[in-house]
């Protein structure tokens, strides 16, 4: 990777974990330029969504640009193609889905619509970039409209509640849901299971009290409740440069326990 492009993933990733948070801090301690600016993200942020309500990109010429970076060469790992319209269930989820992002949704040609949390639309600058880089929230009538238009999915079944158990680094530990599962069957469509294998290496996160209890009270609110210590390569917000292998497999399962039994077997090749 070049120069220019490890910048631009810095920057990128800072804006993605701390600009909310700084904001809102900057905003109690009534720092002036944060209390102008951040009433006036927050109306942008809404306008936007307001004004972008139901549109989906998959080819935008911001996101082509990002494609052509070669993500997966900073880890490394590899790449997959989605051949056909699908769910494709990623886990884990880690600290940022390195592997879904560098392995799977950048890359080029690629036709997938990442779907993410909500509130991540209302992160300034990144949340109003995020849905031309092909991201839409992860609601599902949205979801199931973009398996209808013949759009493949990407998805981090785990979301939140897995983030907070990245703590333990063990890639094969997973919040099992089903919702993806009954989406793909409502659209018609096969599940293409995909595991990360080093995902949750990629950060290395300080691993707070009551564990259990903050993945069930993340899953309740929808907010990480993680001790916000963590460090990636030499300390920086950069994930570590850790080896990453995609490992891919599609099923047709058609409950939750059917597909995390496939997940399990998967996961130990």
């Amino acid at each position: 990777m070049k120069t220019a492009h490890i910048l631009l993933m810095a920057v990128l990733t800072f804006c993605w974990i701390w600009l909310l948070p700084l904001m809102c801090v900057g905003f109690f301690f009534s720092i002036p330029a944060i209390v102008v600016s951040l009433p006036v993200c927050i109306v942008i942020s809404v306008t936007l969504q307001w004004w972008q309500h139901g549109k989906i990109y998959v080819a935008h010429p911001i996101r082509r640009f990002m494609s052509m970076i070669p993500w997966h060469q900073w880890f490394p790992c590899n790449t997959i193609e989605i051949p056909e319209t699908s769910v494709v269930a990623v886990h884990p989820h880690g600290l940022l889905c390195c592997g879904a992002l560098a392995g799977i949704h950048f890359v080029p040609e690629s036709q997938t619509v990442f779907c993410v949390a909500p509130l991540l639309f209302y992160i300034p600058v990144i949340g109003w970039f995020i849905r031309v880089l092909g991201c839409v929230p992860a609601k599902y009538n949205i979801m199931l409209q973009c398996l209808r238009n013949g759009h493949s999915i990407l998805v981090v079944p785990g979301g939140v509640p897995e983030l907070v158990m990245a703590e333990a680094r063990n890639d094969r530990k997973w919040f099992r849901r089903k919702g993806f599962i009954r989406l793909a069957v409502s659209a018609g469509v096969p599940i293409q299971m995909v595991f990360v294998r080093g995902e949750c290496s990629t950060y290395r996160m300080l691993q707070g009290p009551v564990h259990e209890q903050r993945v069930q009270a993340s899953w309740r609110t929808n907010i990480p409740m993680v001790c916000p210590i963590f460090w990636g390569w030499y300390g920086t917000c950069l994930p570590r440069r850790v080896p990453l292998t995609l490992c891919t497999k599609k099923t047709d399962a058609r409950s939750a326990e059917e597909y995390y039994e496939e997940l399990q077997q998967l996961s130990s090749v």
